[in-house]
């Protein structure tokens, strides 16, 4: 009775999930999810650490800070990180740390005609956190960022004030 119910919970658990298909084979994924050089080109140009399996990476996106463990790193299939610092300078928010503790995975497997499948879920970011709509919104943007790099070699990160106002690019 009690294995039901946990059951029943976890399927009710909405997860932000998001899934898209990259004309681009599985190893330029990956490396542009593993790699400190990848990351800057289609999430935030403001990212340092290290990608390695037990690393961290440490992103921001202005007032915005959170740092990610490195997790599950398996070449062109998998990476996956757990968020253990975050603090969001969003006035509108009471919690600034929702993201502690969450999970993020990139489940990757090829398709055909060298394309590549990518299957995201953020486990824990959940509607019932305050920032569930900022943060599902920034994913469906950085992840077609990502679509995008890997497809023409520009994606769309985060840049600051001063990057913008120096020209600079990806």
């Amino acid at each position: 009775m009690c294995t039901q119910l946990v059951a029943q919970l976890e399927t009710q658990v909405e997860n932000f999930r998001h899934s898209l298909v990259i004309a681009a084979a599985p190893h330029a994924a990956f490396i542009a999810l593993s790699s400190i050089t990848g990351l800057r080109a289609w999430w935030t140009e403001d990212c340092h650490g290290d990608p390695l399996p037990g690393g961290a990476i440490r992103v921001r996106f202005g007032g915005v800070e959170k740092t990610m463990r490195v997790g599950t790193v398996v070449k062109d299939r998998q990476v996956g990180w757990v968020c253990t610092s975050a603090f969001m300078d969003v006035p509108s928010l009471r919690r600034k740390d929702e993201w502690v503790g969450t999970q993020m995975i990139f489940g990757l497997s090829a398709g055909g005609a060298g394309t590549t499948r990518l299957d995201f879920e953020h486990i824990g970011l959940t509607p019932g956190l305050e920032c569930y709509d900022m943060c599902a919104g920034g994913w469906r943007h950085f992840l077609d960022s990502l679509r995008q790099y890997l497809e023409t070699g520009t994606g769309m990160p985060y840049r600051t004030a001063v990057q913008l106002s120096e020209g600079a690019t990806a």
